[in-house]
């Protein structure tokens, strides 16, 4: 277990007294479900934006992306590759579908067009698969923390939901998107210290170490490969995910609330598109920084490669750094 600290600590707890804060004070202006619901139709586009891209980032992508493209190489980016296209389609079909009829529930249109059973149906259907992705996320999340601060992962359990729980029961769907904001910040900043300490602490001149990248395969991108058991093709990524995904943002609740919480129509389509054309970048950080562990560590076996970022943070020696590492794994974790 890493000596976690008190700066560390104070970094943390600022963090989580930061984000409670915030969802007293927005809860103050609620004053209707309505409100709870889509907040007061004066968020900007780009605040619903970062939202919807954390709701999509979570914990497993910080730390498990890095961990794929360790060994996978970066051929991993092509099960993103279709993000352009898909939120192009979700923005032009369904967002006038959903923001026009004046929806606060995806299911609310289940009943209006089925009946009252079709939505009962389709929404149990939904919470229970949500509990099982976010019971994933959240376990997950739990172990790397008491990996990092030495808490038993049952009480991480409770303390990341208790939070999660306060500030949006404090402030809906404002507060909700307001503190993903914040939390978009912090597990940015995270990332981005790691991916400029990893690229200026490299044992040899990056010339080098991106030949030997090529070398091995790893800067590969673009695996046109027609091997059905091969994961990270182009055809994967274009054809496969592209159905997944057009499921994820066209029909998620989790996403379209969000943007029903836009001012106008055109913010909501702003909000999304934002989504489709950042998140490409942002993955592409996650799985370049594993690339570049790869060369950093040469390759070196894990027994958990989910611990890589961890293990180099706490061998990196900068004061407060776990503390961002742990602030940003929770952010990406309530975001979820």
């Amino acid at each position: 277990m890493y000596e976690f600290g008190v700066l560390n600590w104070t970094i943390l707890g600022t963090y989580i007294a930061l984000t409670l804060v915030l969802g007293a004070f927005i809860g103050k202006r609620v004053t209707s479900a309505k409100d709870f619901a889509l907040g007061d139709k004066t968020i900007p586009w780009w605040a619903i934006g970062i939202s919807v891209v954390c709701t999509y980032v979570s914990a497993m992508s910080f730390l498990g992306g890095p961990a794929w493209s360790y060994k996978e190489g970066l051929s991993v980016i092509a099960i993103h590759l279709n993000y352009p296209l898909v939120i192009f389609f979700i923005v032009a079909v369904f967002m006038p579908f959903f923001y026009n009829n004046g929806l606060t529930s995806i299911y609310e249109y289940q009943e209006r067009r089925f009946g009252k059973a079709s939505r009962i149906t389709l929404s149990f259907i939904f919470l229970i698969k949500q509990a099982l992705s976010s019971a994933a996320v959240l376990y997950a999340t739990a172990m790397i923390l008491e990996f990092i601060t030495g808490i038993d992962v049952m009480y991480c359990i409770m303390i990341v939901t208790t939070i999660a729980l306060v500030y949006t029961v404090m402030g809906g769907m404002a507060a909700v998107i307001w503190t993903d904001v914040i939390q978009a910040l912090i597990l940015f900043v995270g990332a981005f210290i790691i991916i400029e300490a990893v690229w200026n602490g490299m044992p040899m001149p990056m010339t080098d170490v991106m030949v030997n990248l090529k070398e091995k395969g790893m800067t590969d991108a673009l695996n046109t490969s027609m091997n059905l058991s091969e994961v990270t093709t182009v055809w994967a990524g274009v054809i496969a995910m592209t159905m997944f995904h057009t499921t994820v943002y066209g029909g998620n609740q989790m996403m379209v609330q969000r943007c029903m919480a836009a001012k106008s129509m055109g913010d909501a389509k702003k909000a999304m598109l934002m989504m489709g054309y950042v998140a490409f970048f942002i993955y592409f950080v996650f799985i370049l920084l594993g690339v570049l562990f790869n060369a950093y560590y040469d390759g070196k076996e894990f027994d958990n490669g989910n611990t890589i970022i961890l293990h180099y943070a706490s061998e990196y020696g900068l004061p407060g750094l776990m503390g961002i590492i742990a602030a940003a794994i929770l952010a990406a974790s309530m975001s979820s």
